[in-house]
């Protein structure tokens, strides 16, 4: 089942505090709204802010929303060790999962066979020489495994909550996550 399919969607964004997922979230958010969909977006950080254990989720329906909070994630993205090991049990059977290679090293067994491991971090500080735009990156390479929305949408919301001063990194940024996951998609073919 494709996940245009599913009458409602969860998301789980999992990584460390500074490492701009809770964004990645709202990003998110903002595109599926602008898709049509209802949204309820919330985050939650471990007890230190930075380093620490966070996640970014959204539950996104087409229907009226009655789930408060993400149970079972059709979509689980983990950008730390830590984040990934506390949250990825409770991922659907079939969930798209995209992880970080670089920093995610011990691979968890996961109940999906659709994991992607790309090395989003590696490759934006190839790219950038900044890591800063690595939560960006991962929502394009999110954007073209997902197949939920027009990249645009993304395009249009990257543009309303990045600032201008950093913009046309962050737009590469979201190109190279996209080519890095059309690469990946190739190789699983």
């Amino acid at each position: 089942m494709s996940l245009k399919e599913l009458e409602q969607l969860e998301v789980r964004f999992s990584g460390s505090g500074g490492q701009g997922l809770v964004l990645a979230s709202i990003i998110f958010a903002d595109v599926l709204v602008a898709a049509g969909y209802n949204v309820i977006q919330g985050e939650s950080h471990g007890i230190e802010a930075r380093g620490g254990a966070s996640r970014g989720e959204i539950i996104a329906s087409k229907e009226e929303i009655t789930d408060l909070a993400v149970s079972e994630p059709d979509i689980f993205i983990a950008i730390s060790q830590k984040s990934c090991d506390k949250y990825y049990q409770d991922i659907k059977e079939n969930a798209l999962v995209i992880i970080d290679s670089f920093l995610v090293t011990e691979i968890p067994k996961f109940k999906s066979n659709n994991i992607y491991l790309l090395p989003f971090t590696n490759k934006v500080k190839e790219e950038f020489d900044s890591i800063l735009p690595t939560n960006i990156a991962f929502l394009g390479a999110m954007a073209e495994l997902s197949n939920l929305v027009d990249h645009q949408l993304f395009i249009e919301a990257i543009k309303k909550r990045i600032p201008t001063s950093v913009i046309e990194m962050n737009l590469k940024a979201f190109a190279l996550g996209v080519k890095m996951a059309q690469a990946a998609a190739k190789d699983k073919e």
